[in-house]
């Protein structure tokens, strides 16, 4: 309606085009605004609500509990942060103020960004490229951290329980502070001089401030020129640190680290019993092969056997009648010769010679074959064809 041709609105109206011109404005869509937080309170819905003051004036804020769970900075009374939000009008009570997407400590954004360029840098340089296999079957682990932590019991406890027979060797260092990075990277070197097959390092989880260690560039060059693979295992799943980027392998806590370090005995006890089978199972159907083809040969071998006696029974027959025949042959040469020889003893025997009418004359056991070995009156012995006779020499005559 108009009064005196002035246009009356609402308060609705004025709250509304007040919101409309906010939106309009990019600057006030997306916006950082640094101040120390006052009259912080967190409502039973798990928003938060505070003011951000600079000293001079205030500004109304608040972060959704979404938002609110994932900050990486626990906020407090008193606190200088630098909060990214947009301005936003509650129309229903005509009040703006700022909604925070996220809440960083004064001086971290400065600190992402360097963090940023860091690892823009060792990306280019192929530090994140390497990732070497983890060995099957480590012999030591060196284990990198605070060795008055909890990290240091639960890998222990995890490598008992799943891989007893490896050894792991603690080396003692500074994760938090100043002095951490130079410790991490002398622990890292150190590790290198050791029998170490697996390097595990880190720490427990904590803020961004208490793993900024691990974001040092020296230690990411140690992790790197490590000739032994490494596991990291800094923080939590949330927390993701540069030597995270850089190992061979990264895992969200320690006793996730020493999981992926060893192999599970339980597993290899069952792997075993299932290779054991099929081994055993591969011998039996092979050794029943081998039989199968040890019979085939036995009846290969007694058929040729059987073949090559008969082949030589056969050559054996006739060697047999051929050497039959030499021996008739030569027994016939022998009966030959015998009887020619049985002829010639014949013609040569002195009974053959006194059948003719010859005699022998002997003086006791000598045969006379001379009248001059005779005297007269000398007794001699005259054998005959048929008997013998004794007679007296009466005279001796001489052949001329």
């Amino acid at each position: 309606m108009q009064n005196n041709n002035t246009l009356v609105v609402t308060p609705s109206n004025v709250n509304g085009l007040i919101a409309r011109l906010l939106k309009q404005d990019a600057r006030l869509l997306s916006l950082s605004v640094r101040g120390e937080i006052t009259n912080l309170r967190v409502a039973s819905s798990g928003h938060c609500f505070f003011s951000l003051s600079d000293g001079a004036s205030k500004l109304s804020a608040s972060i959704w509990k979404s938002n609110f769970q994932r900050l990486k900075v626990d906020i407090c009374e008193g606190m200088t942060v630098v909060c990214r939000g947009s301005i936003s009008v509650y129309e229903p009570s005509g009040t703006y103020s700022l909604i925070c997407s996220d809440i960083e400590t004064e001086g971290e954004g400065e600190q992402s960004a360097a963090l940023g360029e860091l690892v823009k840098k060792l990306k280019t340089e192929g530090l994140f490229e390497r990732k070497r296999p983890l060995p099957e079957f480590p012999k030591t682990i060196a284990v990198i951290t605070s060795p008055t932590g909890a990290v240091v019991h639960d890998i222990e406890k995890t490598l008992k329980n799943r891989f007893p027979c490896v050894k792991m060797l603690v080396i003692p260092t500074i994760v938090q502070g100043e002095n951490a990075p130079a410790s991490i990277v002398s622990g890292i070197e150190y590790a290198q001089t050791t029998d170490a097959d697996v390097i595990i390092f880190g720490r427990g989880g904590g803020a961004s401030e208490d793993l900024s260690a691990f974001n040092a560039e020296m230690v990411a060059r140690a992790v790197f020129n490590s000739k032994i693979p490494t596991i990291s295992a800094v923080g939590h799943e949330i927390d993701i640190t540069i030597a995270d980027l850089t190992a061979d392998k990264t895992v969200a806590t320690p006793t996730a680290a020493a999981v992926a370090a060893v192999p599970d005995k339980d597993e290899l006890i069952r792997r075993l019993g299932m290779i054991s089978s099929a081994l055993t199972d591969k011998l039996r159907t092979n050794l029943s092969r081998k039989q199968g083809e040890l019979y085939a040969l036995k009846g290969r071998i007694c058929e040729l056997m059987e073949r090559e006696c008969k082949t030589n029974e056969k050559e054996l027959f006739n060697l047999s009648e051929r050497i039959k025949r030499l021996m008739t042959r030569k027994i016939e040469i022998l009966e030959a010769a015998l009887e020619k020889n049985r002829e010639m003893i014949s013609a040569l025997d002195p009974l053959s010679t006194l059948k003719r009418g010859y005699s022998i004359v002997k003086i006791g056991k000598k045969t006379v074959t001379d009248a001059k070995e005779l005297s007269v009156g000398e007794r001699v012995e005259i054998t005959l064809k048929s008997g013998s006779a004794v007679a007296e020499i009466k005279e001796v005559k001489n052949g001329v």
